[in-house]
């Protein structure tokens, strides 16, 4: 066993001794922990990225669930967590972190999945990583799927457990075979209504990102892979399904590279799970030149790299993003380390981005809603419900989700728990439930007026979702949906209901990750009382009961950046060859023909490496401005050696970033390169690019520190711009503008103009 570190928060085990451990943090065999600690730094209500910063210093590829004790559970990649442990012995690495959270922002480290008494036999434990898990709750059960890597004999694996703390038992096998040209890595596995399971797989080598439909069991692929994500063009996939749509989440390059790293959070949707996804323009995710709508990249603040994605929803129905990054400023260049992010995740016009477009957060933000106005998890009984004429309530307990409570009365008339003081209006309601012997009914009261006047959302023994509508005993609307055959509703699972303008939205899930086994909307009565479970004939158990007032949904996005007059005095139309402004750094290279400038790709870079590529500059205006060109560029046919053009910001070969298309194997797309040489890892994937595109860069100058900052944005008709993340060039020298036409032989570029805005 490692030692401990001063500043955990909770006891830390190997997963050998982990029961005896969580009896301890639950308090001598109480299901529900104690709460979280608290960081002094955190006000109450506000948070300050990164999270988890009161346990972990690392704590990458975060994977997040709400366990049915109530709390939320995060896993992580096989991490030293603490940069005083790094580089420590092998046994001091957690094995994948599991931490616990009552509220999203305090946190509890309790335990590892893995350790060297607990790991799966069917790989040596001293050479294996363990990467990126990905957790789920299936028919009572937590599937944790997660990367096995070392070597080249990278795959993905299944661990199983009863609790979201462990102990885990791997299953004996990994769930995908060895030897495909795809890198078998970072999980995300969705459960579809009809209860199909499919997994999405793959990173930055030719087979992209793939998905694969899994068996019955979740425990091996059926049928054949399909791509879903260009080749070498993303990782980290994760899909949710919200409104008709199934969304692909994926990151892109520059994972792992602080002073360079991009990783920007993309996002595609389609009508079926295994696509095709399309971005919001229309373009695939797996088209040549592939597509994908930024829901998040660098904005110019501390962090960088805030990729590798998963989603989580508050108590209000606010969903939040977590993800993983660096700290730009990091003074330790040997500390890798990524910590947690979060960040509001708001859904504008059908399509998610953070923070209405701002991105990843610096600033203190408002708290995820981690409580109810009016609910329980019964731990106290049923304090805060009004049991009277309906005394048949008790409570129960088990391991997994602790006291809970449950109907006794063996009556088919509906035996209604209400809270006392539950918000009227719009509202969101939960509530976690079971059918003990598989028989009856258990469900969500979305609305009541007495005994016998109520609109409630039934699970019954025969699989099906109901929204009963009753008024002086008598049903008067009904509406009913399906669950799928092997849906066991003896096992927990989640039903919602978001009641917005007396319309409600009610979906039932294993668990609360946009995955909806049954789903429908209903009018309800706006002045009846909000909230509440309900029970047939004895057979309904209910846990995690609470009504809180819905959230307000941001509904307009971030502007993008204006841009202001032209500057006519320091455009070039290229009109004559003088080229009068202009210089040189590097040889004299290219030339003016027919109004264009006309400069086949060097094999040269700014590297060092080898011969140093030519730049075409100018001296740029002072403080805020825009420049744009508009590029011919036939990368279609483009040989695969990363050839590029486009526009540079120049202090010197180090300091200098380029915006430009190129085509890598068979994909092809737009790039902030901040890197020096031509390879596309790890620099900033931008919008689909196009064989004619229009490029600009908007400069800016941080006022405190006086960094120059340049935000990329690409278009393909000139009208449209897609603004994507911002790069930075240290303070002092201006930097110069112009252009660049280099990394590879084979293409010739055509460049129309060079223009200049405030």
């Amino acid at each position: 066993m490692a030692s401990t570190s001063a500043r955990f928060r909770a006891v830390r085990g190997r997963p050998g001794t982990l029961l005896l451990a969580l009896l301890m943090v639950l308090g001598l065999g109480s299901a529900h922990p104690g709460p979280a600690a608290a960081d002094p730094a955190d006000p109450p209500g506000t948070y300050q990225n990164p999270v988890m910063d009161n346990v972990a210093d690392a704590f990458s590829d975060p994977s997040i669930i709400r366990g049915k004790d109530g709390y939320w559970y995060a896993y992580a990649t096989q991490t030293s967590m603490r940069r005083e442990n790094q580089g420590g012995p092998w046994e001091s690495q957690h094995f994948m972190p599991i931490t616990r959270s009552s509220d999203l922002v305090n946190w509890t480290y309790v335990g590892d999945v893995f350790g060297p008494d607990n790991h799966p036999e069917w790989r040596d434990f001293a050479t294996t990583y363990y990467w990126a898990p990905d957790i789920r709750y299936i028919n009572g059960e937590y599937y944790l799927y997660y990367s096995v890597a070392g070597g080249d004999k990278n795959t993905i694996a299944l661990a199983t457990s009863d609790h979201p703390a462990g102990p885990w038992k791997d299953i004996g096998h990994p769930v995908l075979p060895y030897g495909t040209t795809v890198n078998q890595i970072d999980p995300a596995v969705f459960v579809d209504s009809d209860g199909q399971k499919y997994l999405y797989y793959g990173s930055f080598r030719d087979g992209g990102i793939q998905a694969v439909r899994l068996n019955e069991e979740g425990t091996a692929p059926v049928g054949d892979p399909v791509q879903v994500v260009g080749a070498r063009r993303g990782e980290a996939a994760y899909v949710v399904k919200r409104d008709g749509w199934y969304y692909l989440f994926y990151s892109g390059l520059g994972c792992c590279a602080r002073d360079e790293g991009a990783y920007p959070v993309f996002v595609g949707r389609a009508k079926d799970p295994m696509g095709p996804f399309k971005d919001a323009e229309g373009v695939g995710l797996a088209d040549l030149h592939v597509g994908g709508t930024i829901v998040n990249a660098p904005n110019g603040n501390t962090w960088v790299a805030t990729g590798h994605s998963a989603n989580v929803v508050d108590k209000s129905g606010q969903d939040w993003i977590l993800t993983n990054g660096f700290d730009r400023h990091e003074s330790d260049p040997n500390w890798g380390g990524r910590p947690t992010m979060m960040d509001r995740l708001d859904w504008i016009d059908g399509w998610p981005t953070v923070r209405a477009g701002a991105w990843t957060s610096e600033e203190r933000q408002t708290a995820p809603t981690s409580t109810w106005d009016a609910g329980s998890t019964f731990d106290a009984g049923l304090g805060g419900f009004d049991t009277s004429g309906h005394d048949s309530w008790t409570t129960g307990s088990d391991p997994d989700s602790g006291r809970y409570a449950r109907n006794r009365s063996r009556a088919a008339v509906p035996r209604l728990l209400l809270p006392r003081r539950a918000p009227d209006g719009d509202v969101r309601i939960e509530a976690d439930v079971r059918l003990r012997d598989g028989k009856g009914r258990v469900g969500l009261v979305l609305a009541s007026a007495g005994r016998f006047n109520h609109t409630v959302a039934w699970l019954d023994s025969t699989g099906t979702l109901s929204v009963e509508v009753t008024r002086d005993r008598k049903v008067v609307r009904k509406r009913t949906a399906r669950l799928h055959a092997n849906a066991d509703l003896r096992t927990w699972h989640s039903l919602t209901a978001e009641i917005r303008g007396g319309a409600a939205q009610v979906h039932v899930s294993s668990a609360m990750l946009d995955m909806p086994l049954a789903e429908l909307t209903v009018e309800v009565p706006k002045d009846w009382r909000r909230g509440g479970v309900a029970s047939t004939r004895g057979a309904g158990e209910v846990d995690n009961v609470g009504v809180t007032r819905l959230y307000t949904p941001v509904t307009v996005k971030q502007p993008d950046p204006v841009v202001g007059a032209r500057l006519p005095e320091y455009d070039e139309d290229f009109d004559d060859d003088q080229l009068d402004g202009w210089t040189w750094f590097g040889p004299v290279d290219g030339k003016v023909v027919d109004g264009q400038y006309v400069w086949p790709t060097q094999d040269a870079d700014f590297s060092g490496k080898g011969t140093m590529a030519s730049a075409l500059l100018r001296d740029a205006p002072t403080g805020t401005y825009t420049v744009e060109t508009k590029l011919h560029f036939p990368i279609t046919d483009a040989p695969d050696g990363r050839s590029q053009a486009g526009l540079i910001a120049f202090q010197s070969p180090e300091d200098s970033i380029h915006l430009a298309p190129t085509r890598t194997g068979p994909s092809r797309q737009a790039f902030l390169w901040i890197g020096r040489d031509r390879d596309s890892w790890p620099e900033m994937q931008l919008g689909p690019s196009a064989d004619t595109m229009w490029l600009r860069l908007r400069h800016t100058v941080d006022p405190a520190t006086g960094e120059h900052r340049f935000q990329s944005a690409t278009s393909r008709d000139g009208k449209h711009y897609i603004w994507g993340g911002v790069w930075h060039l240290p303070a002092g020298s201006d930097p110069r503008i112009g252009l660049v036409s280099l990394a590879g032989e084979g293409v010739t570029a055509r460049f129309d103009y060079v223009r200049f805005s405030s």
